[in-house]
């Protein structure tokens, strides 16, 4: 499925006959009949009113740009050549091109829509084929008027060439096209067309035409050239119409209906158009009006009111862009809000635990430096029983030494090391073994103050590093 854009319209696929314009627009369609004067052309009121109902239909919004209207043109006025020019440069071939048209066509290029398709079969060394399909320029300026009015860009092409799209025949063939009082004949060789005309062939109803008119009718085709296929469009068709189109034909004869010519309005030639499509695809053969070489354009025509409404509107959404953004952005900044605010609250209580924490570090005695002079004070072979700290700088010890000297010496380290006020020993007994003396040892800190001090001015090397032990030349033993 094709994705819709919001800017751009959906295309628009129109056929053009005698006496109605049928139009279809996605899922939406619409016939409106014509009314030409003596002339041929369209009168004015009819022009008006097609140009009434077709705003309707299309409702063009001023602020899109032109929905692409394809159309497909019947054979009325339309001649067809198959020219072959002498290849060159992209100027010197477009010059030719129009000395001959100018040769071919009973009237001026410039009085013309035209337009050509290359033809890459049967070409001579140094040849270019080309298909070109010419009609009063009249004729398409008409519709051009009216499809302009209405905000459409119209594509002009030939409702034969578009309904050949249903199929893939290549060989030779007539395409038959039944029409509300007249038919459409075109002659195709190798896929190319080569005539198209207009043949009256059963009065107001064309579905079951009298023997005589599906008589002449098959002459005609008959008389054409080598061709041995028949391919029927248009309105309702019996296939007793079929049958009997066959049956004049004789024998080597093949009549068959186009499948899709009842699916879109019983328009094959629509069928075909919408076939081909594609977003960037134009059929390959369109009718242009040429401008004259240095004609001036016309501002009038270049639709200054529907610019002028696309400025403005411009303007305005620039204007409001502001406001749209805030409006549009308003749930997401009110989300972001909400969690700025649950962070805050969490940022609180986290501070208020580092708060604690700082608190903490900053009231706690060095402990670690503590047991670095405990370390450092007690002789090799110590055995260390109990140790206890608290908050209010008692420290009680319990150990072995191995005589009375190491006791002193341990209490008057402890004594240099500063951070004690006094270092009391409150029991002292020999072991069971009369190999150790037994000591329990009572210490008081200096003020924390003090403490804090002292263990900033310890050497660095003094202190235990991470994963070390803190005592590495004391055994401890806890009972």
């Amino acid at each position: 499925m094709k994705k819709k854009s919001f800017l751009n319209p959906p295309p628009v696929f129109i056929e053009i006959g005698p006496d109605s314009l049928k139009a279809v627009r996605e899922n939406d369609e619409v016939e409106l009949s014509l009314t030409r004067a003596a002339d041929g052309r369209l009168t004015a009121s009819c022009k008006e009113k097609i140009i009434a109902e077709l705003k309707v239909f299309l409702k063009a919004k001023s602020w899109q740009p032109r929905a692409r209207a394809v159309c497909a043109l019947g054979a009325r006025g339309v001649s067809m050549r198959r020219l072959s020019l002498p290849a060159g440069r992209k100027e010197e071939f477009h010059q030719r091109l129009l000395l001959q048209i100018e040769a071919e066509f009973p009237l001026a290029p410039d009085e013309l829509a035209w337009g050509c398709q290359p033809l890459s079969a049967n070409g001579s060394v140094g040849k270019q084929e080309l298909l070109v399909a010419a009609v009063k320029k009249e004729v398409v300026a008409d519709y051009l008027e009216i499809f302009r009015a209405v905000g459409a860009e119209p594509v002009f092409t030939l409702a034969a060439l578009a309904r050949k799209n249903l199929f893939a025949a290549t060989d030779s063939f007539v395409m038959l096209h039944i029409g509300n009082g007249q038919s459409e004949l075109t002659f195709f060789e190798r896929g190319i067309p080569v005539n198209s005309r207009i043949v009256f062939s059963g009065g107001e109803n064309n579905s079951n035409p009298p023997d005589a008119a599906v008589g002449a009718l098959a002459q005609t085709i008959k008389g054409s050239l080598a061709a041995t296929t028949v391919f029927i469009s248009g309105s309702p068709i019996s296939e007793n119409f079929v049958t009997r189109l066959a049956n004049f034909l004789g024998n080597g004869w093949r009549c068959e209906r186009l499948s899709s010519a009842d699916n879109v309005v019983n328009s094959a030639a629509i069928a075909g158009l919408q076939k081909i499509s594609a977003p960037g695809t134009e059929p390959a053969l369109i009718l242009r009006v040429r401008q004259i070489t240095g004609t001036p354009t016309s501002f009038v025509s270049a639709d200054l009111k529907k610019w002028a409404v696309l400025a403005g509107a411009l303007i305005l959404a620039w204007g409001l862009l502001p406001f749209a953004e805030a409006l549009l952005l308003k749930p997401h900044l009110a989300k972001k809000v909400a969690a700025f605010k649950a962070d805050a609250v969490r940022l609180t209580m986290i501070d208020r635990e580092l708060d604690f924490l700082r608190t903490l570090k900053q009231s706690q005695p060095p402990y670690l430096e503590l047991l670095t002079i405990f370390s450092k004070a007690v002789p090799p072979g110590t055995h260390f029983e109990a140790l206890s700290l608290n908050s209010h700088g008692e420290v009680s010890l319990r150990c072995a030494f191995r005589d009375g000297q190491q006791v002193a010496d341990f209490r008057s380290k402890l004594i240099e090391s500063g951070f004690f006020a006094n270092v009391t020993v409150e029991e002292q007994t020999p072991t069971p073994d009369r190999q150790r003396v037994s000591v329990r040892l009572t210490a008081q800190e200096k003020p924390l103050a003090q403490l804090q001090a002292l263990a900033a001015g310890l050497p660095p090397d003094d202190l235990p590093k991470d994963g070390e032990p803190s005592a590495p030349i004391a055994r401890k033993e806890t009972k």
